[in-house]
């Protein structure tokens, strides 16, 4: 059993999951993650950085659940902070769907994604994202060669949300939770997350209405219902593409 500090956090949690109507099904599953992962916290210093490597170990037990879990670590942490303000946001946000989303991007690597950038062709709607993107890097007057790695980040959303079954915000935040661990460097996270934050005001837009006759015919309906959320970031150095 976990230290009193995790077990006061769970049952507030659980607590909070009752009060907004969750199954007692589905709190049986969120429990089983949350064993795992308090298991993990206990002993740890009440810090972010700590808070992510115990996910970190749980992730690499459980690879297939990776972003089903980084869902509920994200819910979960205001209540092992004991951030009450944090929590009281959750409650007037909280949207509860019974049915979770089971796509995933199929498993690859960074190498074949790189790889397969030389050849793939992108369709309208993608082309015309990847074109106001560039125009928008080109306008912040950004080095060329870095405003060519951003289009190379953009591409690889791209292609991991090619089979995707809609364009919405709950399934790109599916394929950056599952891309993300494929970057080796902290410092390529860290652009590719910038790139995340910057690329999507992009990509959810529809076509202009000129072009929307030649898009692709099965081209999914869009969900532009997205929380803003701030593009400020520290600019890496550089970005190291390795697998």
């Amino acid at each position: 059993m976990y230290a009193i500090r995790e077990q006061e956090a769970v049952t507030a949690y659980l607590k909070f999951l009752k009060n907004k109507q969750v199954t007692q099904e589905n709190l049986a599953q969120r429990s089983l993650f949350l064993n795992t992962l308090c298991q993990a916290l206990e002993d740890k210093r009440l810090d972010r950085n700590d808070y992510a490597r115990a996910l970190n170990i749980v992730i690499r037990k459980h690879p297939q659940a990776v972003h089903h879990y980084i869902k509920l670590a994200r819910e979960f942490y205001p209540f092992w902070m004991h951030d009450i303000k944090a929590i009281a946001a959750l409650s007037q946000s909280y949207d509860f769907h019974e049915t979770l989303i089971e796509w995933t991007p199929a498993p690859t690597s960074l190498k074949a994604l790189t790889s397969a950038l030389a050849t793939e062709l992108f369709n309208d709607r993608e082309s015309a994202a990847l074109e106001r993107y560039h125009h928008h890097l080109h306008g912040l007057n950004e080095d060329k060669a870095f405003i060519l790695t951003k289009i190379k980040l953009a591409k690889i959303i791209l292609l991991r949300m090619r089979s995707a079954p809609s364009i919405d915000a709950s399934l790109y935040r599916i394929t950056v939770d599952a891309t993300l661990p494929l970057f080796r460097w902290k410092k390529s996270k860290q652009l590719f997350l910038y790139v995340v934050r910057e690329f999507y005001y992009f990509w959810i837009v529809p076509l202009p209405a000129q072009q929307a006759h030649v898009a692709t015919s099965d081209t999914p309906q869009v969900n532009t219902n997205f929380p803003k959320t701030s593009t400020r970031s520290s600019r890496p150095a550089s970005l190291y593409l390795q697998a």
